[in-house]
């Protein structure tokens, strides 16, 4: 009988054609996913609980991974399995190289993850939202629909529809705001290209003048 506890470190599919067991009860990928080298998906996540002893018991994760259809994941990413709920990257998400997702993390659909962003357990991402590089998500923060957050931007507050949280070159604390009123994101600045707002925005790149 298989021990049911057993550690499972993570699968890389480089070079494989199909999921080996054990993952397959963990792991499904939806189809036109693209993956690229180097990419650990499923392993166990951080979850450690202290004892009376002072020793620290790990907390095994029975719950999966599920990527949805049209994703793409750079290389070099990890993105660990779910302990209390699966962990979910929603259709039509682009995630750079180097990216951390933990446990029971929720992605959107058609959210955009720049190189070296950290989602942390439990948190979770509406569609059409972009994390840009290197920013950290708090813990079971929950950020709303067509969001964004500026590269290296800790952020430990819940994000509203529509919002923007960076940090401002000229304070350094944290700002949030309507995605309107940025620079990067505001009306005015898309009908100066011929444009009608993000939609018409490459990877969030509208202005030249942007401060983050």
């Amino acid at each position: 009988m298989k021990n049911p506890n057993i550690l499972l470190g993570g699968i890389c599919l480089d070079g494989l054609q199909e999921i080996p067991e054990p993952y397959k009860k963990y792991l499904k990928i939806h189809k036109n996913v693209y993956i690229k080298t180097g990419t650990i998906l499923c392993g166990e996540g951080f979850h450690f609980t202290r004892q009376e002893d002072n020793t620290l018991k790990f907390n095994p994760h029975h719950k999966g991974l599920v990527i949805g259809n049209n994703v793409w994941i750079g290389s070099n990413c990890t993105i660990d399995r779910g302990r209390v709920k699966r962990t979910a990257v929603g259709g039509g998400t682009k995630i750079d190289n180097g990216v951390h997702i933990s446990h029971n993390v929720e992605i959107g659909k058609n959210c955009i993850i720049g190189t070296g962003a950290i989602l942390l357990g439990s948190c979770k991402v509406g569609e059409g939202s972009e994390i840009w590089s290197n920013a950290i998500i708090h813990q079971h923060v929950n950020i709303g629909k067509n969001c964004v957050v500026g590269a290296n931007t800790y952020l430990r507050k819940d994000l509203e529809d529509n919002m923007c949280a960076y940090v401002s070159n000229e304070t350094g604390k944290l700002v949030i705001k309507h995605r309107s009123e940025t620079k990067k994101y505001s009306e005015k600045n898309s009908e100066k290209k011929g444009g009608g707002g993000l939609k018409n925005c490459l990877n969030g790149k509208c202005s030249v003048n942007s401060t983050w």
